[in-house]
């Protein structure tokens, strides 16, 4: 009767049994090999790193090199009894113990007991303690003399995933080695090459798949791979798709775009085609999270492929999303993202948690940059040199994006606008102006240097400031009621405040005009100054600190579970 060979799956059957088929460990590899050679070999190692990196098969190599009848050597054979006993797992002087199920004081009593025999066939006793971070406190403190003063001929490894975990008194009797995480290029290389050898057909794109689900782990790569293998003998991207559930990356996408163009009906609607395959919910959520860090990587750096591990056909898909968004709103996207993401897996119904979600992420598409806004102006100041009429129609604009965006609210960006127009062409004089002094020192192309202006006897009440705009064309109107006045002698003084002052420009160059006008009402003839003052700004970090002593204000986050994410400075009555 025969016994029908048993299937060897690939991670053992490919486990690295060499230095030199490590993948991505080089600089471990090197000190390894560079301690053989000079004969400079520790009493005691700590292996610490992700799973699935190399680190008990390392161990291994380690155990062949020293008792290799060539050894120590950094290139054991392979071939000779002890290489391939340890290889087989028979070998009396390797001893692989799991910390997890032997934590106790008493495990590690017997340990040190065996330590002090000689190896029974090779030159070193090598003991493999994998999970190390198991073991208890007690079984820790009962290691510790021996792990720092073993017999010469004993060497311990001790492999971790949990490197935190291990006392500092521990550490420092070892050296410590940390393994990293294997990137998605190299595993991709190394599935090739098995791929190739084992015949397994599989397209370059699914293998690219493949690698990435691993998350950097060779040991997952190669399972997901053997069981992709068992599924369909002609691996191709929509197998690898459905077998592990990865979103399509066109609808990862189409989710970003209306996320970022506030698509509301394409969320509803990408949402119902997610409950409809029966995707998980919550690895969506991770991949969008991930689709989205990517897309903020690619648009502040400038050059994007030396550090995401993409293609280039999805670089090119990043790019294009880059040039319709900027940095500030992806990290406000992104940040939303994962604070979601927590509620999403913990939430009952994880479908409506998303929708929900998805939702409120998508109105801050209707927020508009300040950034942008203020490179508008920047435009509209270059247009003309002397910037004649530039802030009206800084102002004009603004307002015309302020309909578009916010049809309602306190806040705007034209109120923005209009603060920084207002800012930027104040008069740098001082705020209480002297009326009498600026009287002497103002020339006016109105006034005429043959006759008498001064009317001592007129007086500007408010019935006949209310009948003079009456008589004024309703555009310029609007704006003389934003105004200040005050009536000294024959000079009528129109004062603006803060964002008003955007206004001087269309003012001053009706001031015959409004001259004429009030000069009827009042009988006697006048001259027009237009004054400007410049707005006191409250510093937002200020105004953000008196806001969070605010009791009632800190009431109402701690119920909402709320943050304060940005300060709008108000209008003084005073200004308005």
């Amino acid at each position: 009767m025969t016994t029908p060979m048993s299937y060897i799956v690939l991670a053992r059957k490919w486990r690295p049994q060499e230095f030199e088929d490590l993948v991505g460990q080089e600089p471990i590899v090197r000190i390894l090999k560079n301690s053989l050679e000079q004969k400079r070999i520790a009493h005691g190692y700590l292996f610490s790193g992700p799973r699935g990196v190399g680190k008990t098969s390392t161990a291994r190599i380690l155990a062949k090199a020293l008792n290799c009848k060539e050894g120590p050597t950094s290139v054991p054979c392979g071939t000779c009894s002890f290489c391939t006993s340890i290889t087989d797992g028979s070998s009396v002087d390797v001893m692989e113990i799991d910390g997890a199920s032997n934590n106790s004081v008493n495990d590690i009593r017997d340990l040190r007991e065996r330590v002090k025999y000689v190896p029974s066939g090779g030159r070193y006793k090598v003991y493999i303690i994998d999970e190390t971070h198991m073991l208890t406190d007690a079984a820790f403190n009962a290691l510790l003399k021996t792990l720092e003063e073993p017999p010469p001929h004993v060497v311990f490894v001790l492999a971790t995933t949990a490197p935190r975990k291990i006392p500092l008194t521990v550490l420092s009797r070892c050296q410590h080695l940390p393994f990293r995480r294997i990137t998605v290029a190299k595993i991709r290389e190394r599935l090739k090459e098995i791929a190739e050898t084992e015949g397994i057909r599989i397209s370059g794109t699914a293998l690219e798949m493949v690698a990435r689900a691993a998350d950097g782990s060779m040991r997952d790569a190669l399972t997901i791979l053997d069981q992709i293998s068992s599924f369909s003998t002609d691996i191709s991207e929509a197998d690898i798709r459905d077998l592990l559930g990865i979103t399509e990356t066109g609808l990862l996408v189409q989710t970003a775009e209306a996320l970022l163009e506030g698509k509301r009906t394409d969320i509803l609607r990408i949402t119902g085609e997610l409950a409809e395959k029966g995707t998980d919910i919550r690895s969506f959520m991770k991949e969008l999270i991930q689709f989205f860090r990517d897309l903020l990587v690619a648009c502040v750096v400038k050059n994007p492929e030396e550090i995401l591990e993409l293609g280039n056909e999805e670089i090119h898909i990043l790019k294009k999303i880059m040039s319709s968004t900027s940095e500030d709103r992806l990290t406000l996207v992104l940040a939303e993202l994962l604070k979601s993401e927590v509620e999403i897996r913990s939430a009952t119904s994880p479908r409506i948690s998303l929708e929900m979600s998805l939702l409120r992420i998508s109105f801050l598409s209707d927020m508009t940059p300040v950034k942008t806004i203020l490179e508008h102006l920047d435009s509209l100041m270059a247009q003309e040199p002397g910037r004649e009429g530039t802030a009206a129609a800084a102002a004009a604009a603004a307002e015309e994006e302020e309909e578009h965006h916010h049809p309602a609210g306190d806040y705007s960006p034209a109120n923005e606008v209009r603060e920084a127009v207002a800012e930027h062409d104040a008069v740098t004089s001082e705020e209480k102006i002297d009326i009498e002094e600026m009287h002497k020192d103002t020339e006016t192309e109105d006034s005429d240097d043959t006759e008498e202006i001064a009317q001592e006897g007129m007086l500007l009440t408010e019935e006949i400031w209310e009948s003079a705009l009456k008589r004024i064309a309703a555009p310029l109107a609007s704006k003389l009621f934003k105004a200040e006045h005050t009536l000294t002698g024959g000079m009528l003084v129109l004062t603006l405040n803060g964002g008003d002052s955007v206004f001087a420009d269309s003012i001053k160059k009706q001031r015959k005009s409004i001259a004429e006008v009030f000069s009827e009402e009042l009988g006697g003839r006048i001259t027009i100054e237009v004054v400007t003052k410049k707005k006191k700004i409250a510093r937002k970090e200020d105004l953000k600190n008196e806001i969070m002593a605010d009791p009632e204000i800190k009431s109402v986050l701690e119920l909402f579970d709320g943050r304060v994410v940005d300060v709008i400075p108000g209008t003084d009555e005073k200004d308005a």
